[in-house]
């Protein structure tokens, strides 16, 4: 049954970012999969997926990555947005 994605509601992100990341800097927000990949002009990217939150943690999230300097590509909500891990 599908639950309307709503400001409590867990669910999965994956964020884009330029440039390589390391995962330590986001020590606290939990777990997640960091790849890097160099694009087409040699630009470099980073993804961070299996990102799995509430809105006031991806909020808190993005804040973290504009802290360190970071610069966003995208930020979205993964497919199968209802996540079990739901409080």
């Amino acid at each position: 049954m599908h639950q309307p994605i709503n400001l409590n509601s867990k669910n999965m992100y994956e964020i884009i970012v330029s440039d390589e990341f390391d995962a330590s800097w986001l020590r606290g927000f939990g777990e997640m999969d960091v790849q890097a990949a160099i694009m087409a002009g040699g630009e470099r990217q980073s993804t961070l997926s299996n990102i799995v939150t509430d809105q006031a943690g991806l909020v808190g999230l993005i804040r973290r990555l504009h802290g360190l300097g970071v610069v966003l590509i995208c930020v979205r909500q993964m497919p199968g947005a209802d996540c079990p891990l739901q409080t």
